[in-house]
């Protein structure tokens, strides 16, 4: 066997292998994102059927949305567009909302979407 036939295929060889890793490199990163977007946090079912708003005050322990005064309950869950979860200081006057009123209550959001300005 000639050594330029030897060396081609030691070269279609290696191009296999680089191939093969960048397809599960790849496999792996997809993989990742869908598990971050299937996060609990996420968007619920439903979620086009809840009420919407803007905030328009807030005080001690209870904000207004649109004049009508809520509270978050213990367990809320706040998101931003994307459904990364956001802590309770993203709250501010003039943010767009879209949120759920836990149920057997009248006033407590037990998860909300705030619309944070880019």
């Amino acid at each position: 066997m000639n050594s330029h036939a030897y060396w081609s295929r030691r070269l279609n060889s290696w191009i296999g292998i680089a191939i093969a890793i960048g397809l599960i490199i790849s496999s792996v990163l997809i993989a990742g994102v869908q598990s971050v977007q299937a996060d609990e946090s996420s968007f619920p079912a439903g979620m086009a059927s809840y009420p919407s708003g803007k905030i328009t005050s807030i005080y001690e322990r209870t904000f207004q949305i649109d004049g009508r005064t809520v509270s978050l309950a213990q367990e809320a869950v706040l998101v931003d567009q994307r459904g990364y979860p956001l802590q309770t200081t993203a709250l501010r006057v003039d943010i767009d909302v879209k949120y759920h009123i836990q149920k057997g209550t009248t006033d407590k959001i037990d998860w909300m979407l705030l619309v944070l300005p880019r």
